[in-house]
């Protein structure tokens, strides 16, 4: 195999990763040659799946699961005795065309800042709503000239759902619940107030920043995604992991 890096993206419920090559031309879609998932009490198992390829070139990595979960992964990279250390994505104060408005920029989740990389470059000179939907889901605004605005965070649909049948003595366990415009049971009901409330947040936050820009493209991502997709009302794209796209960026101007 030709030289390729590999990224990395350890969510608070997965572990993402790809291999990539190095190209000027495409993003991470385009440059992809293989990729996978595990969850986090997986990650164990994933130096069987790496010793198939040769040592990367590059190890770029978005970790917000913690300091147990960061050392795990670097047991994973042992496969490789040859392998370069690997950097560890630390939000800045301005990286790859895109500005950081956090009053502590290292105090943003390093998913967020690579999925706002992912989406400059995707997007180049346009005004983003990016929504990145999974454990939690994050809303965050790119300015056209790539200043990050700020944004919120709310739990993702998995969580709500849960969260209603652990603070309810009588409402059941999230599973097998359907969307319905007038739900007649409850699971049902739980399922469909739930991706209601996620569209909700979503058409509300684009329709006020709709006033101040315009040309506004909402930029959704993650794996909860495609439960929300099918509720909104507005205009939107979907990019599959904006994480890794963002990193893809970050390896590429090393």
């Amino acid at each position: 195999m030709r030289d390729f890096h590999l990224l990395i993206d350890v969510g608070n419920t997965f572990l993402k990763w790809g291999l990539f090559q190095p190209s000027a031309e495409g993003g991470a879609r385009e440059n992809r040659l293989e990729s996978g998932h595990a969850l986090l009490e997986e990650i164990p198992a994933l130096p069987a799946q790496f010793a198939r390829f040769p040592a990367p070139t590059r190890i770029v990595i978005s970790n917000v699961a913690g300091t147990r979960v960061r050392a795990a992964t670097i047991r994973v990279l042992e496969v490789w005795a040859d392998a370069p250390a690997p950097y560890w994505l630390v939000p800045q104060a301005e990286q790859c065309g895109v500005v950081n408005s956090y009053r502590n920029p290292a105090q943003l989740g390093s998913d967020r800042w690579a999925a706002l990389i992912g989406a400059r470059w995707l997007l180049g000179g346009r005004a983003a709503m990016v929504v990145v939907c999974g454990t939690a889901t994050t809303i965050d605004f790119l300015s056209p000239g790539g200043v990050f605005k700020g944004g919120t965070i709310m739990p993702g649909v998995g969580l709500m759902l849960r969260s209603l049948h652990e603070g309810t003595a009588a409402l059941p366990d999230q599973g097998g619940g359907d969307f319905f415009e007038y739900p007649t049971q409850t699971v049902d009901a739980i399922a469909s107030g739930c991706q209601h409330a996620q569209a909700g947040a979503v058409e509300r936050m684009y329709a006020h920043e709709a006033k101040v820009e315009p040309d506004l493209t909402c930029l959704l991502s993650g794996g909860a995604a495609r439960a929300v997709i099918p509720r909104l009302a507005i205009p939107h794209r979907y990019h599959e992991n904006l994480v890794l796209e963002g990193l893809y960026r970050i390896a590429m101007a090393q």
